[in-house]
Order: C-alpha cells, then structure tokens, then sequence
C-alpha cells in the first residue's frame, strides 16, 4: 500500500486542482469562524484560532509523510544521541523557517476583520507573483513567452482588484502579517530554485520532506514569540487559544481548518517544486489560491445571504481564467500538432571518490551494468532511457588510469573495465546532476562545502556506513569493496535514488 502511494505521479494541473479543491474550504472555513457563523462557536481571532490549525495541520503532515513513506527522504540529525530526521543543509533549512511564517500569517490573513478573503489573496499573492520572473533571471532559468504572459494578465487580474478596494485599507497588525508572508516566501523560493526544482524526483522530494519537518516544528515555536513583539494582544492571546481546546464547538472547525491547510500545502508546494521556471508555476499556484478565494466567497454568500464577493472580483477571476489557459499553451500547441512535447530530461548519476582510480570508477561500471540489464528488459539502451553515468575525483591526480585490481576484479564479475582515465568533480557537473554519491560522511561533507548545489543532490553510497579506500589493500580487498558496491547499487535502484522512470 505505502510503496504504491508514493509512486503515485501527479500532474502540475492535477496538483493544481488539489490545491484548489483545497483551499475552498480551508479560506471560507477560516472566515466563517472568525465572524462568528459556525453554529454553535462565538466569533474568535486567528490569534485564537492558531493553536489549533497548527496542531490539525501538524496531524495532516504526519500521517502523509506515514502514510506516503517519505520519512526515507529526509537527511538525518544526531540530537542527544538520537538520530533523528530532519533538514540536512542550511538552504532547507531556512526554507523550512520561511514555510512556517507562511502557514502562520496566511490563516491569520483571512481572519482579519474588513477585510475579505479576496483582497486578502490579493495581497499576499501579488508580491509573490512580482518574484517569480526575478527568481528565475537571477538563477538564469528561461522564461517561456507564454509564462510572461500570464504573469502579465495575473498582474492585470490584481491591479482590478486594488482599483476597486484600494492598496491603503489595513490595520498595522494586518500590514505587518502580510510582510511577514512575503518575507516567507523571499526566503523559500531563492533556496528551492537554488538547490531544488529539480526533473529528478528524489532530489525535489528530499527538499520537500525536509522542508516540511522544519516548518513542522518552527510552527509550533514561533507562535511563542510573537506577544513578546507586540504581535497579537499579548500573552492572553495565546492562552485564549490553547483554551479553545476545552470547546469543541470551536476546536473542531479549528482543528479541521488546519488540517485543510496541511492538504493543500502538499499539493501547492509540489507546484512550486516542479522543474518548470517560477514565472510558470507561480501562477498557476496564485491563480488557483485567487480562484479558489473568489469560489469561498460565493460559498459564504450564498450560504449567509452576506455579501462576501463583488462584480469587480468576478472579472478578476474572468482574467485568471484566461492567465491558465495561456498557461496550458505548451499542450494546445502540442495537441494541434503546432508543437512539440519536450523530451524527458537525462539523468546524471556521479559516483565520487578522492582519486578517481579505484572505488568510483567501479561504481560507475558496476551501476552501468545493471542499468542496462533492467533497460534491456524494457527494450532500452542507456541513450534512449536518457541515463547517463560517470565518475569523478574530489582531489584526483588528472589523467590517471584505472587501478589494475579494480580492472581485475571488474572483469571477474563479467562487467568490461571501462575505459578511464580519472578527472575532477565539476560545478557543471554538480549543476546538472540528477544525483551523485560519494564513499564515505567526510567526502560528502567536502562536496557540499564546495559546491552548494549539491546539498540535496549527494548521498553516501552506503546510507549506514563508510565504504572503506581497498588502495594498498591487495586484489582482496577490492573484491570485497566491489562486492559491496553491487549490493549497494541495487539497493539505490531499489530505493529509486538511482532512477528508470
């Protein structure tokens, strides 16, 4: 059941319509309970209310990262003797900080009184949609025509809005929420375009789960410091909130308002995490955020006999509609024939060892071999499966042919010695790897303080254990080593660390 849920693939359009399936019900929910219009439950803050969203959306992302078998992914943290998951790299883990501010301030944002949950979407999703072509230009993705396009009718569908309500009609406390949102997203989306958004799922998944087991804890903590800001109405704010767990009229709705939100966060942040440039995701997932506010607001209107939604707010959604299907450009064209459907990306795999002469280079022999054998069961070489497999040095001496006994016992395993002279580990390299392995934690630890881009990107061939150096050794000992190197590499396939698909 588990290793089937998480092989589960998902279109950017499918999470899109999970994300907005979503957020519906988590935004007119959130508004509901702070006016007061769930049967039963008096009017409460967000301050209120935020214990108990943050323990449903705690509840949510527990049972999926259960649930999906993706506490695999994650790196590992030795805190009191106990090896724990968690954030393996600083960028995650700043990333994590800047999720949990934006799971903290967006249900705090609909929940402000006079202001809707309309311009509320507004103005936490314009900021962010003026950052996704910056993003991209400063890591030098390329912006597809159609990608300015909708950025631009996203802009106009804002600019509607803001005519119509105005920029200038909040509170200092609703301001401040809202710069703490896009401070949020400053921070996640230049460390996930940094060393994520990746076409290698288990690199985008690595940043995922760890991602979110940062922000699962900052959510609980930070919370605590904000009377000591002056943000929200002080300590009575927060026990106010912890007692909403004795009121069942109120911790219910809550509770469920943070599970909806742990819903949508796992579709909205695998949007973000596809490997298409920002200014391309971004917009779908405002789009569908936006569209999903308007839809909440009929809800509410029609449900209360309030006005929650305005004729101006419904040409803004008009305009959003036209902003996907812009987006949807690349699948029209290609459906009529006017285009093309990009081809799948190739897949790096680099194996690593300080000289290039014994260990990595048996690696990338041995890995290639079985490659093509599961290959060759589906009718494939490694150029149409687009896999492509080296090795590299950390220091090596450059141009240094294989070791004899690694080619000895090589050929005694019926694999063909490749045909190598060593070289060193590139940044273009480490840029374009899907993934890359190295033999031993200090090796790994060198990689990453060289090249930053390799954070999520490289493992330790065996995950619980140093692959001992044979160098000097005898032909015994590269035997044993090449030996491990083959159980090893199996279990990466196995693992989908090393990927077919």
């Amino acid at each position: 059941m588990k290793h089937k849920l998480q092989n589960i693939k998902i279109s950017v359009w499918g999470l899109a319509l999970g994300y907005f399936a979503f957020y519906v019900p988590y935004s007119a929910l959130t508004k509901a309970l702070s006016k007061g219009l769930i049967p039963g439950a008096e009017p409460i803050s967000g301050f209120e209310m935020l214990p108990s969203v943050v323990v449903g959306t705690n509840l949510v992302l527990l049972l999926s990262l259960t649930l999906m078998g993706w506490w695999k992914h994650a790196g590992r943290v030795r805190i009191m003797g106990l090896n724990l998951p968690f954030a393996s790299n600083k960028w995650t883990f700043w990333s994590g900080m800047g999720t949990a501010f934006i799971i903290l301030t967006t249900t705090l944002a609909y929940s402000f009184e006079g202001i809707s949950i309309v311009f509320a979407a507004l103005l936490m999703r314009g900021g962010v949609l003026v950052m996704s072509p910056v993003i991209d230009t400063l890591f030098r993705r390329k912006v597809h025509w159609y990608s300015w396009v909708a950025l631009g009718l996203s802009l106009c569908a804002l600019f509607v809005l803001f005519a119509e309500k105005g920029g200038f009609a909040l509170t200092l406390l609703a301001a401040i929420n809202i710069g703490l949102y896009l401070s949020g997203y400053i921070f996640r989306l230049q460390f996930m375009t940094h060393i994520a958004k990746s076409s290698h799922r288990e690199t985008n998944y690595r940043f995922f789960v760890e991602e979110m087991l940062v922000a699962m804890v900052a959510i609980m903590v930070l919370p605590v410091f904000f009377p000591l800001v002056g943000f929200g109405n002080g300590i009575s704010d927060l026990w106010s909130g912890w007692a909403v767990f004795a009121h069942p009229a109120v911790l219910l709705p809550a509770l469920l308002i943070g599970g909806l939100y742990g819903c949508l966060y796992l579709f909205g942040s695998r949007i973000y995490l596809n490997h298409r440039e920002n200014t391309f995701c971004i917009p779908i997932n405002r789009c569908a955020s936006l569209l999903a506010g308007v839809t909440a607001s009929l809800i509410l209107t029609l449900a209360t006999g309030d006005s929650f939604v305005t004729p101006t707010q419904l040409i803004s959604a008009g305009i959003l509609v036209l902003a996907i299907l812009f987006l949807s450009a690349p699948a029209f064209m290609a459906l009529a024939g006017m285009g093309k459907v990009s081809e799948v990306e190739e897949k790096l795999y680099i194996f690593v060892c300080p000289g290039n002469t014994g260990r990595s280079p048996m690696a990338q022999a041995i890995c290639m071999a079985r490659i093509e054998e599961k290959l060759l069961s589906r009718g494939l070489t490694l150029e149409e499966g687009r896999i492509r497999i080296v090795s590299a040095g950390i220091n090596p001496k450059e141009g240094s042919p294989l070791s004899e006994e690694a080619g000895i016992v090589l050929k005694s395993m019926g694999i063909e010695p490749p045909d190598h002279i060593s070289s060193r580990l590139t940044a273009a390299q480490v840029k374009k790897a899907s993934m890359i392995f190295c033999m031993d934690t200090a090796q790994k630890k060198e990689i990453i303080g060289k090249f930053s881009a390799a954070a999520l990107k490289c493992n330790c061939l065996d995950p619980e254990d140093n692959l001992p150096n044979p160098h000097g050794n005898g032909l015994s000992a590269y035997q044993q080593c090449a030996e491990r190197i083959s159980l090893l590499i199996n279990y990466q396939i196995e693992n989908q660390r090393i990927s077919l698909a």
